[in-house]
This record gives C-alpha cells, structure tokens and sequence, in this order.
C-alpha cells in the first residue's frame, strides 16, 4: 500500500492519497494514517479528501477504516470524500452498500461540495 499527503486544497483540509492493495494488514496502517490526519485537523469544518483513484485491491479492513475516520470527523462536525475512486473501491462500497454513506466526488467536479 502506497500513502501520500497531497497538496490541501483548501484551508482547514487535508488530502490524502492511497494507492495500490488495502488488505487487512495494510488496513491498519491506513487507519492510524487516516486517524492521525484528522486528529491534527484544527477549524471549525475540518475535511478529509482521500483520492482513491490507484487503490487496485480495497479490502472491508480499508473500509471500516474510512468509515472510522468519517465517524471522527462528523464528531468533530467536519467531513470525508472520497475522490476517483478505482473500480475495486466502487465494487466495494456497491456490494456493501456504503454508495451513499460515503460521499464520493471527482477531481474533474469544478465545484466539488467540499463540506
């Protein structure tokens, strides 16, 4: 599994991208990277932006830890999206019906709904 901090690309967010396979130990290490970008969030809406765009393999373990990472954020009454997500994280959230609990959006989008 590959982690990056990309470029915010608005105060008070903070980008991230995960590629390659998100297995169950990679899991782990995606939640603790995810966790602690949030935990360093400071404003009033704080947003996660998480490009999913070159995840080949994404695992229920990467989705419980993006649905831990939401649950802190709506907490602290903040936000998640995911971006460009790959065909395997699409196949994920259709057969765990998580399409419309976790919002998704597209770098493409001119006006992403970025709260």
């Amino acid at each position: 599994m590959d982690l990056r901090l990309d470029d915010p690309p608005a105060p008070g967010v903070v980008a991230v991208a995960v590629g390659g396979e998100v297995d169950l130990l990679a899991a782990g290490v995606l939640e603790r990277f995810l966790l602690g970008a949030v935990a360093d969030q400071r404003g009033p809406r704080p947003g996660l932006l998480v490009d999913l765009s070159d995840a080949e393999f994404f695992g229920c373990a990467g989705l419980n830890a993006l649905i831990a990472a939401q649950h802190r954020l709506d907490r602290a009454g903040g936000w998640l999206r995911l971006v460009d997500i790959s065909p395997a994280v699409a196949r994920l959230l259709d057969v765990a019906g998580m399409n419309t609990a976790l919002r998704v959006t597209s770098s493409a989008d001119p006006n992403p709904d970025l709260r």
